[in-house]
């Protein structure tokens, strides 16, 4: 399928004049506002990244993809690029009708015909694409706990692209980069794929890819959705800009590549390489453990260092790009200079710097070598992620009612408060639920919206530097993963588990809810009708059972401590 790599590609947009009559047609048929997710998905189907795909996967392309990486007629393609909808929304949706997809803030921009409704076996689709139905993988967690439980499938017609408002000079269509290869006259392109910042050894790798290919250098970074827990693309772009200079002018160029990652390894490298072949590049250089998600629930890693590189292997011709391995470079002190680990010369001191080891060194406000990365990098790096004791973070506590939550948080409010140098805000179940959430029953559904809406607001505080604590019962795993990856991406989350036994909340009882709960009288009750799920790791568990409050309260700015995120 893979067209000659600088020709226009097919792109699903309708001429101008069209655009401005579809959208007025639009308007009358019922419209899916998309999650960033889908939006990062529909760009890609729009402008051609996604060639050859002309729309959100049938039930039959969705079958062939996820059983063996193939479309129904036979054509490579390796992710399921679907669109899931809620049921409510589904239930009133049928094959043979339009429907209209709007960005989060209502603008049209595309039609989707619908040719086909199903409910798909998800568990299968994450052991097929994933290798495992873990909830550990980010993507599988996505899509039990956060993706719809309907598919809708059928061709798209492009109305128009969403909008960035942020590096517009540096965000390419396909099309728009096959341009630009054509004019500088570019023959053979080398794609460097990052979601991390640039350090000296990605400088040093690249470098070598470009050499050992004789070719030009496309540094192409995601700055759709990543990793929960990554960098910020914002910072990132800055990084990238900061050390840009540093790479020849007139043989290097930078572009930014907006799509949400899967963190699928082998089958993500495969995708990714034909991405990169529609953007019109030859060569593409595929890294050890190549869009690895890190460990699974056994604390082994998802997949093996070189399945991503095995797998692109095999169907090189078919991606129509010529694979470059990443090698891994470390710097050796005798010869002031980075060399592929395997090329080491004997008796040498080999230095390196993990992605881990550079975390903690911000978090701690500790030194980071010239050998490693550029000042400038290190510079933007610090603006974003400050020593830990600068942060914000949120300590959220999670147990029964009358485990003693309320109490712990409100103790520990006022010690933080003593201590003083950022804003401390407490979040308590009851209080939000009387100022946020007073419409909310305490079904399931509500419960998990009410706290969503705790997370949210600890999100904002903790992104302004302040510290939020928050004290509702949050009896649901998934719900505090969802909360802790809001959190996460600003600053600490510290889950406190109050595990306090129920027969002793049962016996303080002081409002006298469990009483009603087991006349029958307060529904879905947590602990009793309704189950609470312990966590499995939170970063610390007190029990208050004949223990003083003050003391779990000690316990807990002890472990703020040990994180480094209060000064000892």
């Amino acid at each position: 399928m893979s067209l000659p790599n600088l020709a226009p590609i097919p792109e699903l947009y309708v001429s101008h004049e069209s655009a401005q009559k579809l959208k007025v047609e639009a308007g009358n048929l019922p419209s899916w506002d998309l999650t960033p997710r889908q939006i990062c998905d529909l760009e890609l189907l729009m402008n051609g990244g996604f060639y050859p795909l002309k729309g959100f996967l049938s039930e039959a392309d969705y079958d062939g993809v996820v059983e063996d990486m193939r479309l129904a007629d036979g054509t490579l393609w390796p992710m399921p690029i679907t669109l899931d909808v809620n049921e409510k929304f589904a239930d009133a949706i049928e094959p043979g009708q339009d429907i209209a997809l709007r960005d989060q803030e209502g603008v049209i921009l595309a039609i989707l015909s619908v040719t086909d409704k199903w409910e798909p076996n998800k568990a299968k689709e994450a052991e097929k694409v994933f290798g495992a139905d873990d909830l550990a993988h980010p993507a599988v967690n996505y899509l039990h706990n956060t993706a719809g439980k309907i598919y809708l499938g059928g061709p798209i017609t492009g109305i128009q692209q969403p909008v960035h408002y942020d590096f517009k000079a540096r965000r390419d269509t396909p099309n728009e980069l096959r341009a630009y290869f054509r004019k500088l006259g570019w023959q053979k392109i080398v794609a460097f794929q990052t979601r991390n910042p640039l350090h000296r050894a990605h400088q040093e790798l690249t470098f070598r890819a470009a050499k050992e290919a004789q070719a030009n250098l496309l540094i192409h970074p995601v700055v759709g959705m990543t990793k929960p827990g990554d960098v910020d693309h914002f910072t990132r772009v800055r990084c990238y800009e900061a050390v840009l200079d540093k790479y020849p002018q007139s043989t290097t160029t930078m572009s930014l590549l907006n799509l949400a990652m899967r963190m699928a390894g082998p089958r993500e490298a495969v995708w990714h390489g034909l991405i990169r072949a529609n953007h019109g590049v030859t060569h593409f250089i595929v890294g050890r453990d190549h869009a690895g998600p890190g460990k699974n629930s056994q604390g082994k890693d998802f997949y093996g260092p070189y399945d991503a590189q095995e797998l692109f292997k095999k169907h090189e011709e078919e991606i129509g790009v010529t694979m470059v391995d990443f090698k891994h470079m470390v710097y050796v002190q005798e010869k002031a200079q980075y060399f592929p680990a395997n090329e080491v010369p004997e008796g040498c001191t080999v230095l390196d710097i993990s992605g881990t080891e550079l975390r903690r060194r911000l978090r701690e406000g500790l030194d980071i070598p010239e050998w490693f990365s550029f000042p400038e990098v290190v510079t933007e790096l610090r603006r974003t992620s400050p020593p830990r004791a600068k942060q914000g973070f949120t300590v959220f506590f999670t147990g029964l009612s009358g485990s003693g939550k309320s109490t712990i948080a409100n103790a520990l409010m006022v010690k933080l408060m003593e201590m003083g140098g950022r804003p401390v805000t407490l979040l308590d179940g009851d209080v939000v639920r009387k100022h946020l959430s007073s419409e909310l029953g305490f079904s399931k559904e509500h419960r998990d919206i009410n706290i969503k809406r705790i997370g949210y607001v600890a999100s904002e505080i903790t992104k302004n530097g302040g510290i939020a604590i928050c004290a509702p019962i949050a009896p649901y795993t998934a719900t505090r993963r969802a909360v802790r990856e809001m959190i996460e991406a600003y600053g600490a989350f510290v889950e406190v588990h109050v595990a306090t036994s129920l027969e002793e909340c049962e016996a303080r009882d002081r409002k006298g809810l469990y009483k009603l709960a087991r006349e029958g009288k307060i529904k879905e009750f947590t602990g009793i009708s309704d189950p609470y799920e312990e966590p499995a790791t939170p970063e610390l568990r007190v029990d208050t059972t004949g223990v003083d409050v003050d003391h779990c309260a000690h316990q807990v700015i002890l472990k703020l401590e040990s994180m480094g995120l209060i000064k000892a």
